[in-house]
């Protein structure tokens, strides 16, 4: 190694930098700093052809120089500061490159994976890459599933268009089908990253997914009558998936009679990361084939790729895992988004009135928040509090959460005190200046700050995908157990709940919670009359004045199994 100093003439940008987007204002910045004070910090090069000199280490640097040589504030005869490495081969340039903007200030997220993913290509283990850039061997994995999606999602990300969270759960998608919802959102859809999971992970395979003649398959279909063009769905989902496993055996053989290699996966994420496209031409390499069967039934196939010489044991580690997938509960997704969000408003309710856990939950969110990618944390309130403002009678906790809402729009001056707040506390950013936000918030006492922090950040927290049962010990279900939460101090089996359900499933509830005795003969109640009749049975057990017989005290506490925490499934199937 040599330090001396060279013109900037003889510098040269850096080639492959990992580096892919770079804050405009801060090199405006940079450029000011060196103006004044000179380049405080040598960039690191390496000898090229003809007297030039590439740089490797300080691509900032270079770019702050070129800017105020355009502006004429320094000349290309400038001085700048070198560390010269001789005999640095080329892929050891990159990987110096990459190791040192990962240790300094963070990479954009997919220049970041990227980043890693060529470190990866070029010797290193996971163990390596986290040690170099100060992180856990699961994020760098985490990250590297970011280099596999597809040019435009990574374009739309780098560019901010795309939410990082929303690119993550993409990642489960083909490269069409990560287009298709990239092109839905831009068009306006509103998408988050749980709705895209769930979405993909949850969709049953459709017809036109299968690579084998539709008539091997013996199951039935349905058809969806309110798509935009008609879509058929198989039902018989194991079935479906093993045809295409066999399918896939039978292309894989087909394309090894001609390609160099055929590699066939069965992950969400394949890690297209560990391939490239082939050169073509008279000097072409020799190309393979990679063949994925997503566990939603997708294929997806990729010829004309060859192989990065990736370590055996690095592919292994780093080669994406099926998401856990929940059995099929067989409830209607209207039953599961009310259930869901009944249950997720209660937990609300219940964590205002326990400060100390409410703020426990609170750290969780933030800490959940800042691994998001982001450079802030960016919180949405649970879809259970728009889900029950929309309905006309409000359930309890609806009532309590809306209350502390409506302290919180008058402590910002957004209503005034005893009327409806005209603009909800989630949209004060917008409804008003930061500077006056700020101000409103200055003048507050600190421990109405504090409760208006928890408030706001209780709001966010519910069930995590609303439309299926949430049957694990999971974050939410433990915090439940711990606030000794019961749905039934909560919410009130009403109409909208009891329609979820068939006229057997009814009849066995009116025999479990006791309405069997007030209604008599069950067999002479059709369904509507059944559910009218059940509503009003609980509506007039869950008065706390109403005179309860031993029968009507176990309606005032029956509490049906998919609103436990966790929930349980019903033995017989409810209504789709």
């Amino acid at each position: 190694m040599t330090q001396k100093t060279i013109s900037l003439a003889s510098l040269l940008p850096p080639k492959g930098n990992p580096r892919r987007h770079f804050d405009q204002a801060h090199i405006a910045h940079l450029a000011a700093s060196i103006q004044t004070d000179g380049v405080l910090q040598n960039l690191t090069v390496r000898p090229v052809n003809g007297g030039k000199f590439r740089v490797v280490i300080g691509k900032r640097r270079y770019l702050a120089l070129q800017l105020l040589k355009t502006k004429g504030a320094i000349g290309k005869d400038y001085k700048v500061p070198v560390e010269i490495r001789r005999n640095l081969p080329e892929e050891d340039a990159k990987r110096i490159a990459a190791v040192e903007n990962v240790q300094r200030e963070p990479l954009d997220p997919i220049d970041e994976a990227e980043a890693f993913a060529s470190l990866l290509r070029n010797g290193a283990t996971v163990e390596d890459v986290a040690a170099k850039a100060g992180l856990s061997d699961q994020t760098i994995r985490r990250r590297l599933v970011l280099a596999s999606l597809c040019k435009e999602v990574k374009e739309s990300v780098r560019s901010g268009t795309l939410p990082l969270g929303i690119a993550e759960a993409l990642t489960l998608a083909t490269a069409e089908k990560q287009r298709e919802i990239l092109k839905s959102f831009e068009g306006g859809m509103e998408l988050d990253r749980e709705e895209v999971r769930h979405m993909l992970l949850a969709e049953k395979p459709t017809a036109a997914m299968a690579i084998f003649p539709l008539e091997r398959y013996s199951g039935t279909f349905t058809k969806d009558l309110f798509a935009d063009a008609e879509t058929t769905y198989v039902d018989d989902t194991e079935q479906f998936l093993a045809l295409q496993k066999e399918a896939v055996a039978e292309l894989a053989e087909k394309h090894r009679q001609t390609a160099a290699f055929v590699d066939v996966l069965d992950v969400w994420s394949p890690p297209w990361w560990q391939y490239q496209e082939a050169k073509k031409g008279k000097n072409g390499e020799d190309a393979g084939v990679v063949i994925n069967l997503s566990p939603s039934g997708q294929v997806e196939v990729r010829e004309g790729l060859i192989r990065h010489q990736v370590d055996a044991q690095v592919a292994e580690e780093t080669r994406t895992s099926p998401p856990a997938r929940k059995p099929r509960s067989g409830y209607g997704a209207n039953l599961l988004r009310y259930v869901a969000n009944h249950k997720s408003m209660a937990i609300q309710g219940a964590l205002l009135a326990h400060p100390r856990k409410a703020k426990e939950v609170a750290a969780v969110l933030l800490l959940l928040g800042s691994v998001s990618g982001s450079d802030l944390v960016r919180l949405k309130p649970h879809s259970c509090r728009a889900y029950l403002g929309a309905q006309e009678r409000k359930p309890k906790a609806h009532m309590v959460v809306e209350a502390e809402t409506l302290w919180i729009a008058e402590k910002l001056g957004l209503s005034k005190k005893g009327k409806k707040a005209k603009s909800d506390p989630w949209e004060a950013p917008s409804a008003c200046e930061p500077s006056a936000l700020y101000a409103a918030v200055k003048r507050l006492k600190e421990k109405d700050i504090d409760r208006m922090i928890t408030a706001l950040l209780v709001s966010c927290f519910g069930q995590e995908g609303v439309e299926e049962l949430d049957t694990e010990r999971s974050f939410f279900n433990l915090l439940a157990e711990d606030l000794k939460v019961s749905m039934r101090e909560w919410w009130v089996p009403d109409a909208d709940f009891l329609s979820g359900f068939r006229r057997e499933e009814l009849a066995r509830m009116a025999v479990q919670c006791g309405a069997s005795v007030r209604l008599g003969r069950l067999q002479d109640y059709g369904k509507h009359k059944l559910v009218e009749a059940l509503a009003k049975y609980f509506e007039r057990t869950a008065d706390p004045k109403a005179e309860l017989d031993k029968y009507d005290r176990k309606g005032r506490s029956w509490l049906p199994a998919m609103m436990q925490f966790p929930a349980k499934v019903e033995a017989a199937d409810p209504a789709e």
